[in-house]
């Protein structure tokens, strides 16, 4: 769940949601947009959805949105290109497409947008398709067969085809006895990898991107065959270069061998991962040139695009299925109130919560202390609560075995003062700042006298600064200033009418003193 939520864009996303997202692509100017793709093969759109197909021309959504015509296909890959479009593979080796069109990028015998994603046909009816990508402008796919294939703008020689004429279908470049077997599109360039290791690469070289020695743009595949003499190459990848170089030259030295490479079209940074798991980065990371490899605390090429690529977007297709990237937060958070493995029960009004006298003993001073005791004296196995209601107590154990919180705004009060009487000073905060949000006009005097029971002193309005040292002293001076700008509302709402005398003596009193009753 974490390297989902590392994406801004996907940060958003409801918890219950992320469990059912199998891969993922962030693409757009400002990582704006994303394809993401569920277990159960469904295919929702999020940010800008007039370009992910959702049928919802010119507006954003925050909240997924499924596309209909592409879930239950089977989808295997997804690229997206500049403009953007979006070009989709299926497990039967169709390719569909949909987006911008500008150029006939979409390979579909014509200029005009396509918003429902429709299926690449014409050279490409009855082959089967094992990879797609997206330049900026233009497209490939790569056959079973080991041949490639080629649409859309073509100003800079980028389909390879000998000719600057764009196309609005997929033709066939020519290659002779090879068999490809990769593929890879920059921002106006392309390049392909043989099955014998042989780069093949073509489309502008403003930059020297092709590797040719010159800056003259290659209209047909060019054999890089200096790469030959450095090493054998079994990966590639596109970015747009913004210095020129010439010539092919080693730029990740002291890495060792390398098992996985990433770079992307949309921003000038390229990952790498060496054979002992190490993660590298360089190029432009977050508006700084970095020339060569600096070593990261990833776990994942991936993660490296979403925390230092501008704009935060994906190279590619990001698989969030596996081995989980923090097994034991998710051991800890299945464990929860499982009888399987639970060796304690708590009793809250007569419900059974399982636990671990383990788990809580090291996690909360309180339980160090009770079971110590109930342990010496043979009774251990169950503890029965008082004091606290079922959900407000479930909500604390869940606390202490996943460190998130799971409460209603409105029980929150509830959990504050069992954190207070037991102590957990970051619960009582995470606690009180969720009480902080949801005051109101309807509910300030309630919590005002709330404070008053935790002991909260009266303050004087410089209080409000406090904050930083003592988290009762912000909640009580939040609940009084909502107090003090709507007085009326306040006296009026039912909260007010219970409150008990002394509460209510307490507010007129601070009230006074702030000099409402002359306004």
């Amino acid at each position: 769940m974490e390297e989902v939520r590392r994406w801004p864009l996907l940060s958003l996303l409801d918890n219950s949601f992320i469990e059912r997202v199998a891969s993922c692509i962030v693409f757009g100017s400002a990582g704006c947009a994303a394809l993401l793709l569920t277990k159960n093969d469904e295919l929702y759109a999020l940010g800008t959805t007039t370009c992910c197909g959702a049928g919802m021309s010119g507006n954003t959504s925050f909240e997924p949105v499924l596309i209909e015509a592409m879930s239950g296909r089977g989808l295997r890959q997804l690229s997206c290109g500049t403009g953007p479009h979006v070009l989709a593979l299926a497990e039967g080796g169709e390719v569909y497409a949909w987006g911008h069109n500008s150029h006939g990028q979409l390979g579909v015998g014509h200029t005009c947008c396509s918003q429902p994603p429709t299926l690449v046909l014409c050279a490409l009816a009855g082959q089967r398709v094992t990879a797609v990508a997206c330049g900026a402008y233009h497209s490939a796919a790569l056959t079973e067969s080991g041949e490639l294939f080629t649409w859309g703008l073509n100003s800079s020689g980028q389909l390879g085809l000998g000719s600057n004429v764009n196309e609005k279908s997929p033709r066939q470049v020519p290659f002779q006895n090879r068999f490809l077997k990769a593929v890879a599109c920059g921002h106006k360039s392309t390049m392909v990898l043989t099955e014998s290791g042989e780069v093949y690469a073509w489309g502008s070289n403003e930059y020297g991107q092709i590797g040719s020695g010159n800056e003259v743009n290659q209209h047909s595949p060019y054999l890089v065959d200096a790469l030959a003499k450095h090493a054998v190459i079994t990966q590639i990848g596109c970015n747009p270069l913004r210095k020129k170089v010439l010539e092919p030259v080693e730029s990740a030295k002291g890495i060792g061998g390398i098992s996985d490479v990433a770079a992307s079209n949309a921003c000038n940074i390229t990952v790498v991962s060496n054979k002992q798991g190490k993660i590298f980065m360089w190029g432009n990371i977050r508006g700084q040139t970095v020339s060569t490899p600096v070593e990261t605390r990833f776990g994942r090429v991936d993660d490296v695009f979403a925390s230092f690529a501008s704009p935060p977007v994906s190279p590619r297709m990001i698989s969030f299925e596996g081995k989980p990237e923090r097994p034991l937060v998710e051991a800890l958070r299945a464990a929860f109130d499982d009888p399987s493995t639970a060796d304690m029960r708590v009793v809250v009004d007569g419900r059974t919560i399982h636990v671990h006298k383990a788990l809580l003993t090291m996690r909360c001073a309180y339980f160090r202390s009770r079971l110590s005791k109930q342990w010496s004296e043979g009774n251990g196995n169950q503890i029965e609560v008082v004091d606290f209601s079922y959900p407000i107590y479930r909500a604390f154990l869940q606390w202490c075995y996943t460190d998130e919180l799971h409460v209603e705004p409105e029980q929150a009060l509830g959990l504050l003062e069992l954190a207070n009487c037991y102590c957990e000073m970051e619960l009582k905060a995470r606690c009180a700042a969720l009480v902080e949000r949801t005051t109101s006009v309807d509910n300030a005097a309630a919590l005002f006298a709330a404070a008053l029971r935790h002991d909260c002193p009266t303050l004087e309005e410089h209080a409000f600064h406090l904050c930083e040292t003592c988290i009762t002293y912000c909640y009580a001076t939040i609940v009084v200033d909502i107090c003090l700008m709507h007085m009326t509302s306040v006296t009026l709402s039912e909260a007010f009418a219970r409150m008990d005398s002394e509460a209510m003596r307490s507010l007129m009193q601070r009230s006074a003193k702030a000099g409402v009753f002359k306004r």
